[in-house]
């Protein structure tokens, strides 16, 4: 980026957010880490109930709602980041969201992913594909429920479940020049 501008993004599996003591705590807790963007995954929350996390947040609230007791993954926006949303593309299933925008000089795309519990390649190739549409930088976080390296993701170093989701992903990772900058930071 031209100018430079620190923002602090955290990435969050809250598995439910439908009684007020968890938004309560969840809420407190992202406030204390000063996050700036937080991807909030499996929210369970529906559109109607996005208020609870709207009135606790000083920003934008954006969310690709499912059910409540299951899926739905929500972007918050502080309103010191000076992001300037132009499109959205939701997930009619709460898998994912994609908002797209200007922060400054710069085009991104910030892409929230819960992703399937079973084997499904076919979800990676959907989700990249529309990603790949839209253009500019993608910063992409969530919960894949996928390891990238199980002999570094797994305490046992053995997995062998999603192996189609995994080749999946690193085929889209090479193709879209992504980066896992949590091991690139942590190797």
């Amino acid at each position: 980026m031209s100018d430079s501008c620190k923002i602090k993004f955290t990435s969050w599996n809250c598995r439910g957010l439908n009684k007020l003591t968890k938004v309560k705590q969840v809420m407190s807790r992202i406030k204390s880490l000063k996050s700036k963007v937080v991807f909030l995954q499996e929210t369970h929350l529906l559109s109607e109930d996005v208020s609870k996390i709207a009135r606790r947040w000083q920003g934008q609230v954006l969310s690709a709602p499912y059910t409540t007791h299951a899926r739905g993954v929500m972007i918050l926006i502080h309103k010191s980041v000076p992001l300037r949303v132009q499109n959205v593309v939701k997930d009619s299933a709460g898998r994912y969201i994609m908002v797209q925008g200007r922060l400054l000089s710069e085009t991104i795309t910030l892409i929230n992913v819960y992703g399937p519990n079973e084997d499904d390649p076919k979800f990676y190739d959907s989700l990249f594909l529309t990603a790949s549409n839209l253009p500019g930088q993608y910063i992409i976080a969530g919960d894949f429920n996928c390891t990238l390296d199980s002999s570094r993701d797994r305490s046992t170093g053995l997995d062998d479940t999603h192996n189609k989701s995994r080749k999946t992903l690193h085929h889209f990772m090479k193709e879209l020049n992504l980066l896992d900058i949590w091991r690139h930071g942590k190797p």
